[in-house]
């Protein structure tokens, strides 16, 4: 569903043609705090977080337990194929923001009730409103699976945490213990939310914040699992993704210490 809304959604967006600039419309340099911190925040979460690696694990471990267990050949298809289509809707989403939103000098909501009012009354605007159950859907769906996806995963992780620190604990294993978590998880972040609803804003530059920053350690965690001696040699990356991946690692750190650059001074 979120695929296709975004995909209708998008291809009016498109075919609209990008919204006017305002007259007194300056872009705003990207090398500055401001603009660095957006970087963060789209660094942090597209196409998606580093430390989803994680969920996709116990995901794929879930599964295993109804079917075989796939080949190497079969779980890296899976694994591009997921992530390709992550890195397909995370373009969707900046071409509908740069269509519709990007040199009006809008000032959104940190209001979360104002927010997506204001964000689904800027597409029926832009595009006719004869295309708000599209973009209502598109921005349901968005929230929703994200939801569903961010609870399901920290349930899962928090509880394997628990099981490897307390490993003669078999509870902590059990359907009940999952849904334990999922209500957990539910009423805390309900209380986050009711907490900063007033102020989205700040709460999602933290979550991406935090997310970036632990980018590097996570990269490195998950080279040092899939080069562990627990996985056989002839499974490992080769020398190419390798060297990505230090690169990668090199980038997100040297990133994260100008952002803190520039934020002492």
């Amino acid at each position: 569903i979120l695929l296709i809304a975004l995909l209708v959604t998008n291809e009016l967006g498109i075919v609209k043609g990008p919204v006017d600039y305002a007259l007194d419309f300056e872009p705003l340099p990207i090398f500055n705090e401001v603009g660095i911190l957006f970087l963060i925040g789209l660094i942090g979460w597209m196409p998606t977080t580093v430390e989803a690696s994680s969920w996709i694990s116990l995901w794929s471990i879930e599964k295993w337990k109804n079917q075989e267990k796939p080949s190497l050949k079969e779980s890296l298809q899976e694994f591009n194929i997921g992530y390709i289509i992550t890195a397909i809707l995370a373009v969707f989403f900046m071409v509908i923001g740069w269509y519709t939103l990007y040199g009006t000098n809008t000032q959104l909501s940190n209001n979360a009730i104002s927010f997506a009012d204001q964000v689904v009354r800027l597409f029926t605007e832009h595009i006719g409103t004869w295309a708000y159950l599209f973009i209502a859907i598109s921005a349901f769906a968005t929230m929703f699976s994200t939801c569903m996806t961010a609870h399901d995963a920290l349930a899962r992780v928090s509880l394997d945490i628990i099981s490897l620190l307390k490993p003669k604990e078999k509870w902590y294993s059990t359907k009940n213990a999952y849904t334990t978590g999922i209500l957990i998880l539910t009423f805390i972040n309900f209380v986050v939310i009711a907490a900063f609803s007033a102020n989205m804003g700040n709460l999602v530059a933290l979550a991406t914040f935090v997310s970036f920053v632990v980018a590097p350690l996570v990269g490195y965690m998950n080279l040092k699992n899939v080069t562990s001696c627990d996985l056989d040699p002839k499974f490992w990356p080769n020398k190419q993704l390798k060297f990505l991946t230090y690169v990668g690692i090199l980038f997100l750190s040297l990133f994260a210490l100008y952002y803190f650059y520039i934020i002492i001074l």
